[in-house]
């Protein structure tokens, strides 16, 4: 019953922290997109080079969310923005990159070589052979990396309240400060419903985007 009597109390509060959680995923991750698949196409033809961004993404990807919250707010400090929205974007954006770079990279590379032999054949340039046939066979792959990355994002910005971005983990965090189960509970079945809500709208663009002929040979397998 508490449950239910503060989430009738607090409906403007839950719709402001929702909002604010969705801002940051909103803003990081079309910028995480534009940095992560351009640099996996660009690398994807030098290998030496690939595997040194894919070892940074790596190492990065280890740093434990906290410190990385940590480390966006003292290095931000000086230019006074190291406090609020900008270092949570920051470090939702260092967080994308890894699946978003990988799945890229393997997208790109693991396209049928006789499909790629065809092409030539046919007197296509490289760059139309990345444009017309490794992108649009990728896709369901490319996709897959955004989505992971999408939905750790959702988690991880829980950590943004602590640095006074807001978001879902003000529930989570107050919750914990005050013992109210209530509120933790409250913060934890948003963050999940959102993960899942943006996980299945992006299958659905995942569906829309992939090429037909990729549909028809995964209903005969």
């Amino acid at each position: 019953m508490e449950f239910f009597k503060y989430i009738g109390k607090n409906g403007d509060k839950i719709i402001e922290e929702l909002l604010r959680h969705l801002e940051i995923i909103a803003i990081a991750v079309p910028i995480a997109i534009a940095i992560a698949v351009p640099l996996g196409i660009l690398v994807s033809r030098k290998p030496k080079t690939a595997e040194v961004v894919l070892k940074i993404a790596s190492i990065l990807m280890t740093i434990p969310s906290l410190a990385l919250f940590g480390i966006m707010v003292a290095l931000l400090a000086p230019l006074k923005a190291g406090i609020g929205i900008v270092p949570a974007v920051i470090a939702i954006i260092v967080y994308s990159m890894l699946p978003m770079i990988r799945n890229t990279l393997v997208a790109i590379r693991e396209v049928d070589p006789y499909t790629i032999e065809a092409a030539r054949g046919m007197g296509m340039t490289s760059r139309q052979i990345l444009f017309k046939i490794r992108l649009p066979l990728g896709v369901p792959i490319i996709m897959a990396g955004i989505r992971n990355a999408v939905v750790m994002g959702i988690s991880v910005t829980t950590i943004s309240y602590l640095i006074g971005a807001g978001g879902l983990g003000y529930f989570i965090f107050a919750g914990l400060s005050r013992s109210r189960l209530d509120m933790i509970l409250l913060g934890a079945i948003l963050v999940g419903t959102l993960g899942i809500t943006a996980n299945f709208s992006l299958l659905k663009l995942e569906d829309a985007l992939t090429p037909k002929g990729i549909k028809i040979n995964r209903a005969k397998n």
